[in-house]
């Protein structure tokens, strides 16, 4: 299984975070340490409404659908294959 990273762009610097893929594949659902968390976090997807081109779907806070002590957790509206990964 590939490595699929958010992205989150800070003072012209574009940075990423790796997804803790034994998690999302077993219960399909980003597991994201609270520490990790900021504004601008995104992650880049193929759309299949608009043609195939490249969006961005970003988690804010009201995209949490729970948390706990270390965790936010978010739900995984995507298929594997529609997530773009850029290497940067």
């Amino acid at each position: 299984m590939r490595t699929i990273y958010l992205y989150v762009e800070s003072n012209g610097i574009l940075r990423k975070v790796a997804l803790d893929m034994a998690y999302l594949s077993a219960h399909k659902k980003i597991r994201l340490f609270k520490n990790y968390f900021e504004d601008g976090l995104y992650l880049q997807y193929k759309s299949n409404s608009t043609g195939g081109s490249v969006e961005n779907y970003y988690l804010t806070k009201d995209k949490v659908t729970s948390e706990d002590n270390d965790h936010y957790f978010f739900k995984f509206p995507f298929k594997l294959d529609q997530v773009f990964d850029v290497a940067v």
